[in-house]
């Protein structure tokens, strides 16, 4: 045997690449091998029945994992193999007898304690999984409570204990019917990198307070649609110094809260910056102005990537009231307008000279014309990724017409955006213009083309997609257009 594969870091760093199901031949092959092999087979664990199963005289009596009264267990060969494990990931709502547990967690054991990562959907205190994971290494939790209404589950009581373990921890990520006991939790996990709370109306305006505080947190996703602004803005009212180190901000609230953090959040922070824009029932339009600018303002030399989404309830056109200021039609055009990003309020944008990937995914998408795509394309030459929307039910309202775009402005993406590889537009497919003349180099290499009318002739789009972006692999349009598109994607690949 070559004497690199005897080096323990060589070979954790070959066994990474072995699928788990060959580790165990290969720690049987050669002692050298063997804790390295071994520590692949156990590094992640979607359960913890294997490791319980290691202990002498374990039985299981009504999904309840314990030992014969009287017997006291060697558990030897259970804590070598424990002290494998780094990642455990919660399946099954796996049961300890109190007396099993007091044995596990005993002064001296060591346990879980290479542990970094926990994944859990109960932190009930005889479940295993969560029992045995008051690591002093855990850096990374993660509990999934579901949407069930539980009543108090005991998770605030489970994070208190464990960030007095494990002070080290730093992602933190909440999903589901959370106890509301956790709030004074979070609110003292001061060390964390990364925080998601999808958790309904479990924020409070006290937490987030707290949480914008936190002076090492880099990504923060929240949903915070239920929460009143005004409270939030006394209780924001402090000199404190806010979101210091924020680099990636994922945030679902309404307009005032949006607007109140991008005022907050110290320029040239943001690199990736995600906004949910919610309506609440006979609240105002969002302001797009206000929040635009703000953005521009605040990512003009750092932010990379920007996703705007608005989901609107249905609204059906069809019921709108004419009142005496204008006819039906009038009425329909005013309540499309008032949410729509129109191209002047994109423009407030052109100042992000670093944007690689831009979504802009409303219920009424932005109606941009040939001479709008050709202003926007020269702002971000270095566009990797843009999504302006397709075309929603509501769009196909008669009142509303066809994209305005036509496929002539497909011209200036193939010039003047080199890096593009993926591309959502709009698109009237009236016509099919005359072949270009070699523009250059196009990396765009996936479409979609929403379109109220199918493509007009398969063959002939396809060979002009093909001469603008020769590297185009893959088109698509709406779906009740599927076969039309079909035939162009077929086209493309037999050019």
């Amino acid at each position: 045997m070559h004497p690199v594969l005897l080096l323990d870091d060589v070979l954790r760093q070959i066994f990474d690449f072995c699928p788990t199901a060959c580790l165990p031949a290969a720690a049987r092959s050669c002692r050298s091998w063997a804790d390295p092999a071994l520590d692949g087979v156990w590094k992640n664990m979607g359960s913890l029945v294997p490791l319980l199963n290691l202990i002498p005289g374990l039985i299981c009596v009504d999904g309840v994992y314990a030992v014969r009264s009287g017997d006291s267990p060697d558990l030897e060969v259970f804590n070598s193999y424990a002290f494998r494990i780094k990642h455990i990931t919660q399946r099954h709502d796996t049961r300890i007898h109190p007396q099993l547990l007091s044995l596990l967690c005993a002064p001296g054991n060591p346990m879980l304690n290479r542990l970094t990562s926990t994944r859990l959907s109960s932190t009930h205190a005889h479940c295993a999984p969560a029992a045995l994971s008051l690591s002093p290494n855990l850096r990374q939790l993660d509990l999934d409570f579901g949407f069930k209404n539980r009543g108090r589950d005991g998770s605030g009581d489970y994070v208190e204990n464990l960030l007095r373990v494990a002070s080290g921890l730093e992602h933190v990520r909440l999903r589901g019917l959370a106890d509301q006991t956790l709030d004074n939790a979070i609110s003292h996990m001061t060390n964390l990198r990364s925080l998601t709370l999808r958790t309904g109306t479990f924020l409070t305006a006290e937490t987030l307070v707290a949480i914008s505080t936190f002076p090492r947190l880099v990504k923060l996703d929240i949903e915070a649609a239920h929460l009143d602004v005004d409270a939030l803005h006394e209780a924001w009212s402090s000199s404190a110094v806010r979101f210091q180190a924020i680099k990636n901000l994922h945030i679902r609230a309404q307009a005032t809260l949006i607007e109140l953090f991008l005022k907050t959040i110290p320029l040239a922070s943001l690199h990736t910056l995600r906004i949910e824009a919610t309506t609440p029932s006979g609240s105002s339009p969002v302001c797009w102005s206000r929040i635009f600018d703000l953005i521009g303002t605040n990512g003009s030399q750092t932010l990379h990537d920007l996703t705007i989404e608005q989901h609107l309830d249905d609204i059906d056109l069809d019921t709108i009231p004419t009142t005496s200021s204008g006819t039906h039609t009038q009425q329909i055009e005013s309540v499309i307008q008032n949410n729509r990003i129109t191209f002047d309020i994109i423009r407030r944008l052109a100042g992000l000279h670093h944007l690689r990937i831009l979504t802009i995914n409303t219920t009424y998408i932005p109606n941009l014309c040939d001479q709008d795509i050709e202003a926007l394309v020269t702002w971000w030459p270095h566009l990797e990724h843009l999504d302006l929307g397709s075309l929603h039910s509501s769009e196909c309202h008669p009142s509303l017409g066809s994209p305005r775009a036509t496929l002539g402005c497909l011209r200036a993406f193939a010039s003047s955006m080199p890096q593009l590889h993926t591309l959502f537009l709009p698109l009237d497919l009236g016509v099919v213009p005359s072949l270009p003349p070699v523009i250059g180099s196009s990396g765009l290499s996936r479409a979609t083309f929403s379109s109220s009318a199918p493509p007009p002739d398969p063959t002939a789009l396809a060979c002009y997609l093909s001469a603008l972006f020769p590297r185009l692999i893959e088109v698509e349009g709406t779906d009740h257009d599927g076969a039309e598109w079909s035939k162009v994607q077929q086209a493309i690949r037999s050019l």
